[in-house]
Order: structure tokens, then sequence, then C-alpha cells
């Protein structure tokens, strides 16, 4: 099974936003063939400032992050070919979507980082993490958030390279965080098919997932006396995109059913 995931922002205020998804949107995005699934999160307002050096972008962006599930990439993209007017951004100030970001991903993630260890880590392994005074404490029984990012990495850069930094240096480092509860990534389904905007779903390379409560998230990447360093690359900036949206944990709302 594969996941049609899709972030947006309405044109008009949330509460009205609201009401045209749920009331116009959902119903015919619910008749699209092959839907098997439809999930969605409204987001969660974690405390997180922007722009800090854990939010590249600001973690409020985005109102929604929704998923149409489907059996297999293939039918995913028919079923959009199908409507794909439905996507389209609003051009007055009627309700519709204002910024919508979009990408294939399968069901079970590449990697669960607390659990498994990709191989670009194995050469890393020995590097200590960069703190500027020490690990900071956190409370482990706090009630955490997810984070929810898509980055694309440098179009100068080859995938591997990317790869190599941000599975291999990044995530290494990112699982040893004080606190981290949660920490999932998944490779983007790419597709030969061209579909109208705002569909592009090959503009994302990974969607990652990590938890932690608000408190230990501050205190291990924002504030400056205590977050972490983390390894730099030779190659200068390596994720060339980057947008997130918090959410709670667990199922979200069924919308199928």
């Amino acid at each position: 099974m594969i996941r049609f995931v899709h972030l947006f922002n309405y044109t008009c205020d949330i509460v009205e936003g609201e009401q045209w998804y749920l009331e116009t949107h959902v119903p015919a995005a619910r008749a699209l063939p092959g839907v098997i699934g439809f999930r969605s999160w409204r987001g969660f307002d974690a405390g997180i400032p922007y722009p800090s050096p854990g939010a590249p972008t600001p973690h409020d962006q985005f109102v929604r992050r929704s998923e149409l599930q489907f059996k297999d990439a293939a039918a995913a993209v028919a079923a959009l070919h199908a409507r794909p007017g439905l996507w389209s951004l609003a051009t007055g100030s009627e309700p519709g979507f204002r910024e919508f970001e979009c990408m294939l991903l399968p069901e079970a993630p590449q990697y669960d980082l607390l659990r498994d260890a990709p191989p670009q880590h194995y050469k890393y392994m020995t590097l200590p993490l960069w703190w500027p005074s020490g690990a900071p404490e956190v409370d482990d029984s706090a009630e955490i958030f997810i984070d929810s990012y898509c980055i694309a990495y440098r179009p100068d850069l080859t995938f591997a390279t990317g790869e190599d930094w941000y599975i291999g240096h990044h995530t290494r480092e990112g699982k040893q965080l004080p606190g981290m509860k949660h920490y999932r990534t998944w490779r983007t389904i790419p597709v030969a098919e061209n579909l109208p905007a705002p569909l592009d779903l090959n503009k994302w390379t990974r969607l990652t997932e990590l938890g932690m409560s608000p408190d230990a998230y501050r205190a291990t990447m924002v504030h400056d006396a205590t977050r972490i360093r983390f390894t730099p690359s030779p190659f200068g900036s390596v994720i060339g995109r980057w947008l997130n949206i918090d959410i709670k944990p667990g199922d979200g709302d069924d919308l199928l059913a």
C-alpha cells in the first residue's frame, strides 16, 4: 500500500477553510477511484520559534497533513489523473488551497531510526556529538509531538552525497538527542508521469518524522546555549528545500469512515 501525502494551507481563515475542506473537498477526494484509506492530522502548535536553528521553515506553515491510501503508485497516479482539478490552487479569495505540497510514500518507513542503523552510519559511528556545554537534561515522561518534515537535496549534489550527509551524519546524531521518542524516515516514490500543478510528485526526496516533547525540542535544537551542533557537511548546506508541519502522535482523523 502507498500513500499520497499532502500538506496544505487555505486561502481563507481556518474556520472557513475547514468547512470547505471537510464538507466539499473531502467527499470528492473520498470518491476517487481506488481509494482504500483517508487520514488527516490538524497542525499542532508546539511553540517552536521561527526562524531558529531548529526551524528553517515555520512549524505552523500548514494547517493539515492528509494522506490518501492506494494499492500502489499506479492506482494513485490514475486517481490523480481522474480529477486533477481537485487539487488546484484557488485563484481568488474563495475557500480553497493556497499552498499545497505532495509526495507518494510507501506505508512502512525505510528506517525506524531508533531501531535501525542505515549503512551510511557505520563509517561515522565513532564521531562524538558536539554539545556546547554537555547534553541538556530533559523530561523523558513529557508528552511528545511529531515534527513531520519533507526535504530535497540541493540539485547540484548527487543523491548519494545528500544521503551520506543526511542519513550518515544527521540522523545518526539525531537519534541520540535526549528526549527523542519517535524517529522514522521514508524515501519518496518517484513517478514518470507529469501531472498538473501543484501535483509535483517528484519535488521531495524524503519525509521524516521525529517525536519529542516541545521542551526537549527547544533545548536540543533551538536554544543557542544548549542545542546540538550537527556535523557540518563539506559541501555546505546539503538540503535545498525543507518544509514541515507539527502534528499530534497517533492515527489522525479517519476521513473515510
